[in-house]
């Protein structure tokens, strides 16, 4: 299981991508040009897939897995925790993108990157049958630093929503 975030806009925008999702150290992502795909799956019948251009209200994606939480829980941001910002954020008041929601993030990756060592003891175990863990600290910090990024960029004079699949 995993979380979907999203960031979208009452406006259109144009991405490109080949339609071919991967699943790695936790997360999913899709591969943008034909030439990740080939390196993903060499031996594929690529024939049938494209790159391609296609309209999305999304300016941003992230997925991460739900072990991921048990850390985030442990970031404080005022009175509440990275956390209910990433999970659960209308619960919280976050359905659009605000200042306070930007600064939340914005926090909670200062905090995991300033409190790195004691937030490592929260990374989810080895997985006894591959020898990798399902998620770890970096994850996390990649995953808020993105997030941070897009939200950095945004003019908060227009709208943006904040969804949350759980």
């Amino acid at each position: 299981m995993s979380l979907d975030l999203y960031i979208k806009s009452e406006k259109t925008r144009h991405k490109r991508g080949t339609g071919v999702y991967v699943r790695e150290k936790g997360r999913t992502i899709e591969l943008k040009t034909l030439a990740e795909v080939r390196k993903n799956f060499p031996h594929a019948d690529l024939s049938q897939i494209r790159e391609y251009v296609y309209e999305t209200d999304t300016v941003w994606h992230g997925n991460i897995t739900h072990n991921m939480g048990k850390m985030a829980r442990n970031v404080p941001i005022g009175c509440l925790t990275l956390y209910d910002y990433l999970w659960h954020p209308k619960e919280y008041g976050f359905e659009k993108v605000s200042e306070e929601y930007r600064k939340g993030i914005s926090d909670g990756l200062q905090f995991l990157e300033n409190h790195k060592e004691e937030l490592l003891p929260f990374e989810p175990p080895v997985d006894p049958d591959t020898g990798k863990r399902w998620g770890d600290y970096n994850l996390l910090v990649s995953f808020c630093a993105s997030l941070s990024l897009c939200l950095s960029e945004l003019n908060l004079s227009e709208v943006y929503e904040i969804e949350s699949d759980v």
